[in-house]
């Protein structure tokens, strides 16, 4: 149910009890109600970290450049998904570039499509390996790695927005931690990020803290080693 139409809801059923049963329970369930729609929204969760593996794969990528802002970007990968019926694949997104340490307008990624390397999949339609051809995807094979991982569910565009930020803001904090870096034996500074759309309602976060090059698989014609 959408999360307005349940407040909403819950409001008519609070009033009804604020006037058939008295102010204080009112005031219990309307207190009730804004701590759990003020967690559903994300504003009392934090995302929590653990060390994790990332499943090795195939993806196909497209690379862009500029703000990591590109919603259109991971409309087109939803929509290779929907239109070429391709089974088992989810939204991926690989940034290269820290923000606030290069220019917003030459920030790298790649986003596109991905699906783990289990079982016995689907080829994928001729279709759409023509369409990656005339619209500049790449194909690419993504190896298991060990991974600083989270998860974020979202039940909305602005809890999902609220939990990007979250999760970066809490990592940038970490990774200056001494104490986080030895827990997690991370050695160097990982820039490497991973955002996988495990489904229309939950994201998850892969940060590589080891062959962080093996991730690097970004075309364009500016080069990925910065100076």
């Amino acid at each position: 149910m959408n999360p307005f139409i349940r407040l909403v809801l819950l409001l008519a059923v609070d009033i009804y009890i604020f006037m058939n049963f008295g102010k204080l329970y009112g005031f219990l369930g309307l207190g009730v109600i804004i701590f759990r729609f003020l967690h559903i929204f994300g504003f009392t969760r934090s995302p929590q970290i653990y060390r994790g593996a990332f499943s090795e794969g195939v993806a196909y990528l497209k690379d862009y450049q500029g703000s990591y802002k590109n919603p259109e970007a991971y409309k087109e990968a939803a929509y290779l998904i929907n239109t070429y019926k391709l089974k088992g694949f989810l939204v991926i997104g690989i940034f290269y570039d820290r923000p606030g340490e290069v220019p917003e307008e030459k920030l790298r990624s790649s986003i596109g499509i991905y699906r783990r390397n289990q079982g016995f999949p689907d080829p994928v339609p001729k279709e759409f390996e023509s369409y990656c051809q005339t619209n500049n995807y790449y194909s690419v094979d993504l190896p298991m790695n060990s991974c600083i991982y989270s998860t974020w569910e979202f039940s909305n565009s602005f809890t999902m927005v609220m939990g990007i930020m979250k999760f970066y803001a809490l990592m940038k904090k970490n990774l200056e931690d001494a104490m986080f870096r030895k827990m997690y034996k991370i050695k160097e500074n990982p820039k490497v990020c991973i955002e996988l759309y495990e489904s229309e309602s939950k994201l998850e976060f892969y940060i590589p803290i080891a062959n962080e090059d093996k991730f690097l698989v970004y075309k364009k014609e500016d080069s990925l080693k910065r100076d």
